[in-house]
Parts: C-alpha cells; sequence; structure tokens
C-alpha cells in the first residue's frame, strides 16, 4: 500500500522540484534585473555581486545617511565588489557618467586622495547644509599614517525617474592635503628655553624702575 502511494506521489514530487528550481532561477535573474533598473546600473556589472546587503536609493534616506552609507561600503575590507556598489548606487546619474563605470569607479576610489576613505583609522560626519535640494556635509578622516583628511560631499535631491526625491551624492571634494600632526618630541610652552640670567635680571630691574614712576 505505501509503495503504491509513494509510485503514485513520485511525478508529484519530481514536478514540485522542477517547480522549485525554476522559480529559484526566475528569482534570482528578476532580482538582478529590477535592482539595476533601480540603481541604474547595467545588469552585466552586477554578475557575482550578493545584492541582498545593499541600500539602493530611496527617499526615505537622509544626506547624512546616503554619506554614511558610502563610507561604510568604500571601507568594506572584502573585495566582493558589494562595497564598492553601495558607494556608486547611491552616487547621482551626473557623478555615475564622469566617474563610472562601475569597474573604474572602484579603480579610482582606491587611488589617492579617495584612498584615505577605504581604511580610515577614524571618521567624522559633520551635519549637513541644507540650501533647498542640495546638501553639503564635511568629513574628516584619519588615515592609517595618522594624517587628518577633510572631504567635502555635496549631494542633491533628484526629481526625475527612477530617484525622484532621492538624496544623492554628485561629487566629493578633496578639501585639503593631508595634515600630519607635529611630532611628539617637539618642545611645548612649558619646556620653552627660559631667557637668560642676565636678560631676566635687567627685565626686572625696567619693571622696577617703572613701577617706581
Amino acid at each position: 500500500m505505501a509503495s503504491s502511494i509513494i509510485q503514485f506521489l513520485r511525478p508529484t514530487f519530481f514536478a514540485l522540484v522542477a517547480f522549485a528550481f525554476l522559480a529559484g532561477i526566475m528569482n534570482i535573474y528578476w532580482s538582478v534585473n529590477a535592482s539595476s533598473s533601480i540603481a541604474g546600473i547595467d545588469s552585466n556589472e552586477l554578475v557575482g555581486i550578493d545584492l541582498s546587503s545593499v541600500v539602493f536609493p530611496s527617499p526615505s534616506l537622509t544626506p547624512e545617511e546616503v554619506v554614511r552609507l558610502q563610507l561604510k561600503g568604500l571601507s568594506d575590507p572584502k573585495r566582493d565588489g558589494v562595497g564598492v556598489l553601495q558607494c556608486f548606487c547611491l552616487a547621482s546619474p551626473a557623478n555615475r557618467s564622469v566617474t563610472g563605470p562601475l569597474k573604474r569607479f572602484g579603480e579610482m576610489v582606491r587611488n589617492a586622495p579617495f584612498d584615505a576613505m577605504t581604511s580610515p583609522y577614524a571618521v567624522l560626519v559633520g551635519r549637513p547644509q541644507r540650501d533647498n535640494d542640495v546638501a553639503k556635509l564635511l568629513v574628516s578622516i584619519i588615515d592609517g599614517e595618522h594624517n587628518v583628511r577633510v572631504f567635502a560631499f555635496v549631494l542633491s535631491r533628484q526629481d526625475e525617474e527612477p530617484f525622484t526625491n532621492c538624496w544623492m551624492t554628485d561629487a566629493v571634494l578633496a578639501a585639503n592635503p593631508p595634515i600630519t600632526p607635529p611630532p611628539q618630541d617637539l618642545p611645548s610652552a612649558l619646556t620653552a628655553p627660559q631667557p637668560s640670567k642676565r636678560i631676566a635680571t635687567d627685565l626686572s630691574a625696567s619693571i622696577c624702575r617703572r613701577q617706581t614712576y
């Protein structure tokens, strides 16, 4: 009896497995194509990249959140392309037209001066300054050599599909050359050379004469 039931259900079981397999393939296909259309990136550039952890442009993201997501992506130590994609997909279409495609963008951010953002020792994100649909943020970074780097992020609220009302980065400008902190062995004000005894005596005599007038 049991064997006959198994024989009866076997075709149905194989059909369900085949359907699940095809559904999984189609889900991956549509996921890649939907994500590429949302992010405006050619699906060929996304082959082999896990999109599950990427945050795509959204009207709900504030300028500060966009910048923090880009910095997080750039500082991702993994070489799976996810971090660079995270930064690139939040760049505005005008920005991408200059810095893209994705592979070229990845090479650019790994070179000076932007390489400071790929392995920062510390990061400080300033408050955004908004002027209607434009926002500016200063980002201060201490790099691996303890140099201070400052970058100005310029964002705008997009007014065209598919990114309408999304804050995206138009430009990132290096605000200054590296600032190297002073050596630890420089004399401080407390250890500055003292005037000679003769100079000190002359100064004291002068002060005394002035006080007596």
